[in-house]
């Protein structure tokens, strides 16, 4: 049996890595170059390695805003009376657990 070493066997996934990456590049750089060709393979407005290379955002695609301005408090009486609780006081002294006065 013709068996390559176990060190053969990972530098032939790395090639075969490294060629598909190339190519990817090499398609995108293409789809980037020709707008109809790229309309051909899919439509619509959206983000791919092709869009990103012609607008010239390749290291960084700008995120959709995921959280929004807070929105401030209406001021009516009628809000700030449905905001105002009443907390009932404990009818309890600062002074209850301290020594005797005179000791």
């Amino acid at each position: 049996m013709n068996r390559l070493p176990i060190a053969a066997k990972p530098s032939r996934f790395r090639a075969l890595i490294a060629s598909l990456l190339f190519c990817s590049v090499t398609f995108a750089i293409g789809l980037s170059a020709v707008p109809q060709l790229h309309d051909a393979l899919h439509h619509g407005e959206h983000q791919c390695a092709a869009t990103l290379l012609s607008s010239g955002s390749w290291e960084h695609s700008a995120p959709e805003p995921t959280l929004t301005a807070p929105q401030p408090r209406p001021a009516t009486i009628a809000f700030i009376k449905a905001c105002l609780r009443i907390i009932a006081r404990p009818q309890t002294s600062i002074l209850e657990h301290a020594p005797p006065a005179l000791s």
